[in-house]
């Protein structure tokens, strides 16, 4: 039998082509898909499927749809994903003919990153973003300069500015700021010079954390805490005084005329001497003098006044996170102690903004923190 003249065979039917490409544009908790996928002339429904398994034993899908044409572009953007996690991901392809599944590739989205710098001096640092999206800076802590003492403690550093902020700008961009210097009293200069401000500018927007104030003279010995979002809280006052003691048996008591020998800072009298006996018991009496200076102010709280009859005031508590406790007050100085620095119990790490401690001690340098997301 002769065979039909302009017969030709049929082309072979099969299932769709696919090739999954690097995942782009992600970061925190997004990222865009991207494959190619060939129909092999059937009308093919594409699926994207990401797992944080590589064998995919249980995985989430996105449905692209239809893909009608050879060699199509396929991609689709996936929010909702875990901060800091690897993702394996995947395409799929359905025609009449069957199914094809690719090989997977793997990304790993953006964690939260903390940035500290406590050393005095101008500072920047790259912050990154996706394409059209601004970066949100979160739990941005600023602190100024501590103050100097002079004859007390130093005032505390400034504190906190904001919680979090976004960016007025998007994309990747640079963050800059200045920390500022604790100040240093040359021993001769009172009140104590002040700390430096600190500054820091996102998107253009610049926030300014004061200087702790220098401590001042006697009644006057501790600064103020530094400028910021929450109310200031002040040092303490100084203690002035003086008093005379003497070795009681190398006085007659009975041959004696009293007289005030010891008064407070206001001027009242806490003890009472013979002036008779002075000059018997001269060179057994001591000039006590009392200079002790108040508590500089911290971050959350106010510095304590000076005790009698030497005890400097204790420093304010200073606020902190991520490694920074900040803003602590100077204790104050006094002829037989000191009061304690300021604290917040239970953080650690570096301190910064505390106001100089004792007669002329320096305050210490400001700092900034703040978190992000970055790979």
């Amino acid at each position: 039998m002769r065979g039909r003249l302009g017969y030709t065979s049929s082309a072979v039917a099969l299932p769709p082509e696919v090739s999954i490409s690097p995942v782009t544009n992600f970061n925190q908790n997004q990222g865009t898909f991207n494959a190619t996928v060939s129909w092999n002339l059937y009308p093919t429904t594409v699926y994207l499927d990401y797992s944080t398994s590589s064998s995919f034993s249980s995985y989430s899908t996105v449905t692209y749809g239809s893909v009608t044409t050879q060699s199509a572009s396929v991609s689709s953007t996936v929010t909702g994903l875990s901060v800091g996690t690897t993702y394996y991901v995947r395409v799929r392809a359905t025609n009449q003919i069957g199914t094809s599944t690719s090989s997977s590739t793997s990304f790993t989205t953006w964690s939260l990153k903390t940035y500290l710098n406590s050393t005095a001096g101008s500072f920047s640092v790259t912050v990154p973003s996706i394409s059209g999206v601004a970066p949100v800076i979160y739990e941005m802590l600023i602190y100024g300069g501590g103050g100097s003492a002079a004859y007390g403690g130093g005032g505390g550093g400034g504190y906190r500015i904001f919680a979090s902020h976004t960016s007025s700008v998007t994309g990747t961009q640079t963050i800059t700021g200045t920390i500022g210097a604790g100040g240093t009293n040359p021993s001769t200069q009172t009140p104590g010079p002040a700390g430096g401000n600190s500054t820091i500018t996102v998107g253009g927007t610049t926030w300014t954390a004061g200087g702790g104030g220098g401590g001042g003279w006697l009644t006057n010995a501790a600064g103020s805490v530094g400028s910021g979002d929450n109310p200031g809280y002040g040092g303490g006052s100084g203690y002035y005084g003086y008093s005379y003691a003497c070795n009681p048996y190398n006085c007659n008591p009975y041959a004696c005329n009293p007289y005030c020998c010891e008064t407070d800072k206001y001027g009242n009298c806490t003890a009472t001497c013979y002036n008779t006996c002075y000059q018997t018991c001269y060179n057994t009496c001591v000039d006590y003098g009392r200079y002790a200076g108040g508590g500089g102010g911290g971050t959350d709280a106010g510095g304590s006044s000076a005790t009698y009859p030497d005890v400097g005031g204790n420093g304010g508590a200073g606020g902190g996170a991520y490694g920074l406790k900040g803003g602590n007050g100077g204790r104050g100085g006094g002829t037989a102690a000191y009061g304690s620095d300021g604290s917040l119990p239970g953080w650690s790490g570096v301190a910064v903004g505390k106001g100089g401690s004792g007669w002329w001690g320096s305050g210490t340098d400001g700092g900034v923190t703040f978190k992000y997301y970055g790979p």
